[in-house]
């Protein structure tokens, strides 16, 4: 009894510590947080201020992919303290320090208590766009991870929570799909460590799924693996285009391709879990539909448009790599700041790699538990086949890679501790500064929202209650003053038709502020 009390008391003690530390190196950024807050953030705090209106959203507005759970939790911040940016931004750090504990205590099982600590100061310390997304009012990456390292606890503590593993699946599927980063690193990380895994799923599949379902399963494998095989052709030349008896065949998009070679090998695969499995399975499943279940009502009659499919071919990415690898990746990793401006030296990008060379030294000779490792790289490339890749900006689509990245670097650093304390120490020290001084580069690099300050006063000044202006400008104007202004956006997606119709017969933003010139 006394033992529990200590533990508990010290995990209490841990998380407080974790908070202190987290919000003390954020909140520089959060009293700036106007400083860096776009249209996207606005509209999630537009939506949070309608759930006190009555309105109960299940998607982003105008879409019908990217689920909002961090809206209802900013409607409840809302009607406590009242709207604003630093509440928007609170609300997902305050998530944010929820999975910090949560992923503590999963290292602290997996690995050692100080692997924890190295991974939480990473965390802490870590790159600029990494510092944004912890404090986006889209709170996507946050609620990925915190539904990818619910996963991994309930997985690490095997069948008793199995229930838990297939809520986290299905609430992440309903915020966005980088869930499935983590499903398809499980999946090879089983096959890794699991010898002779495809003779005993063999096996399996040969005697306890009915021969009249082998064969169905096996058709839909058959033609998975055919569609991977068009999406290949269709990525490394032009396709196939042809008519065959009148009826065209067309294999020209690579990611579509792939896509349906996904679904209909997720299918196969089902069937044959469920045959294997049965009424095992019963209860997860049921779970898992539960939590999926706002995504399944928020389609129905939503006339949102869905998840686009983006083309990326292998000469298009080719074409790409300088830009890739000389902003996107920079700015993934810090050396460059989400606006793409320079931080730090690249050549300290030295020490990092040190850091990672030695991570997956020891991961390969000590036989460690190795799907920390693996996470970037399947993300990696299921980021590039799926076609995400569009400009620098898509980095945003790998941000789901720090639930790994920071334990890379801890198991690096603890293995040079091992083999020479100071070098250890020293390497720690020094990465550590780095990620310090690429938030520091940043943060005086934040200018004052100057031109919002002056449309508004601007707008105030001629009496003007309605307007229509880009997108970047004009759900921003309409939460930054309380809805007391409305501009509704004469590009990209018109996420809210009120505020169109509303504005129907305003004037444009711009000539507005043209003549307050």
């Amino acid at each position: 009894m006394r033992s529990n009390t200590l533990r508990s008391w010290r995990s209490s003690v841990t998380f407080a510590l974790i908070a202190v530390a987290t919000i003390a190196a954020r909140l520089p950024f959060l009293l700036r947080a106007d400083r860096f807050f776009n249209s996207d953030e606005a509209v999630e705090g537009l939506m949070a201020r309608h759930v006190l209106l009555g309105e109960h959203p299940l998607f982003l507005w105008g879409q019908r992919y990217k689920g909002v759970p961090e809206v209802y939790l900013n409607a409840a911040v809302f009607r406590a303290i009242g709207s604003s940016v630093v509440a928007l931004r609170s609300v997902t750090l305050a998530c944010f320090v929820v999975f910090l504990g949560l992923n503590f205590a999963l290292l602290n099982r997996v690995f050692s208590r100080r692997i924890a600590w190295i991974t939480t100061a990473f965390l802490i310390a870590g790159p600029p766009t990494l510092v944004m997304w912890t404090l986006s009012a889209s709170a996507e990456i946050v609620m990925t991870l915190f539904a990818g390292v619910v996963l991994l606890i309930a997985i690490e503590r095997r069948p008793p929570f199995l229930l838990v593993a297939a809520a986290a699946v299905g609430f992440g599927l309903w915020v966005q799909q980088y869930i499935l980063y983590y499903i398809a690193s499980l999946v090879v990380t089983v096959a890794i460590v699991t010898p002779g895994w495809h003779r005993t799923a063999l096996d399996m599949f040969r005697t306890r799924v009915p021969s009249w379902m082998r064969g169905g399963v096996t058709i839909l494998a058959a033609v998975a693996l055919l569609y991977v095989v068009l999406g290949l052709i269709a990525a490394f030349t032009s396709g196939i285009d042809v008519r065959v008896a009148g009826v065209r065949i067309s294999a020209t998009h690579p990611q579509k391709m792939w896509w349906i070679a996904g679904a209909l090998g997720t299918l196969a695969t089902a069937l044959s879990v469920g045959a294997v499995y049965r009424t095992q399975l019963i209860a997860p499943a049921l779970v898992f539909l539960v939590a999926y279940l706002p995504a399944i009502i928020g389609r129905i009659g939503n006339k949102g448009f869905g998840a686009p499919i983006a083309r990326l071919d292998f000469e298009t990415a080719r074409r790409a790599m300088p830009e890739i690898f000389g902003v996107m990746m920079p700015m993934l990793f810090g050396w460059r700041d989400p606006d793409t401006g320079p931080t730090v030296f690249p050549i300290l990008a030295l020490v990092i790699v040190a850091i990672v060379v030695i991570s997956y030294w020891r991961i390969v000779s000590e036989r460690l538990m190795p799907f920390f490792h693996i996470f970037p790289l399947i993300a990696i490339a299921m980021f590039f086949a799926s076609g995400a890749y569009i400009d620098p900006q898509t980095y945003r689509y790998l941000m789901p890679i720090y639930a790994a990245v920071p334990v890379v670097y801890a198991i690096g650093v603890d293995r040079a501790w091992k083999i020479h304390r100071a070098a250890g120490a020293a390497l720690l020290a020094l990465a550590l500064l780095i990620f310090a001084a690429q938030q520091i580069d940043w943060y005086v690099s934040l200018p004052p929202d100057l031109e919002s300050q002056q449309t508004i006063a601007c707008l105030d000044n001629a009496g003007i209650r309605e307007v229509k202006a880009g997108y970047w400008r004009s759900y921003k104007l309409t939460f930054l003053t309380g809805e007391r202004i409305i501009a509704a956006p004469i590009d990209g997606v018109d996420r809210y038709p009120p505020y169109s119709e509303r504005t129907k017969d305003a004037p444009l933003l711009d000539s507005v502020v043209d003549r307050c010139r």
